[in-house]
């Protein structure tokens, strides 16, 4: 089991490893898609915010509100890096109110049984997984890949 005090050290860390990948991307690139089969950077930029709502719904029991995902059309990537810090900063806040036993409760996401605090990892893990694929488009777009867990050759202040 994870404490409440190990999941927000971990995720105000990768929350804010996110959105220096999501500000590395090149703005005027908004419509970049590496392949057909490929989401564009909107549309995966997106599932951040949509990971959000997600846990606001599940582990912090607000109702599902499905107009949030299906009438969420960012204008560009600013727009999601600014809707992405507002609804991460409001999970943070909400899960530190959180007790350890509201993170012990059961909840049901689709067929699947999780503590709280299992499905708020699960999240943070998802947004890791998509994070490794906006990095390969800000590489492919032409932007420099910040550090994550270490050096990155297009960060000179990682760089040993």
């Amino acid at each position: 089991m994870i404490s409440k005090e190990d999941l927000l050290v971990l995720a105000t860390k990768e929350f804010a490893t996110t959105k220096k990948m999501m500000t590395a991307f090149p703005e005027n690139k908004a419509d970049f898609k590496p392949h057909d089969r490929s989401s564009d950077v909107v549309k995966l930029m997106s599932t951040f915010v949509f990971e959000m709502y997600l846990t606001e719904s599940y582990l912090l029991k607000q109702p599902l509100d499905r107009n949030k995902f299906m009438e969420y059309k960012p204008e560009n990537v600013a727009t999601i890096v600014k809707d992405f810090e507002k609804e991460s900063s409001h999970i943070l806040a909400s899960v530190e109110k959180l007790t350890e036993d509201d993170l012990q409760k059961t909840l049901e996401f689709g067929k699947a049984t999780f503590s709280g605090a299992e499905f708020f990892h699960m999240m943070i893990h998802d947004q890791i997984h998509h994070r490794g694929q906006l990095s390969v488009y800000v590489r492919m777009a032409g932007g420099l890949v910040p550090s994550v867990y270490g050096p990155s050759a297009d960060d000179p202040s990682t760089n040993l």
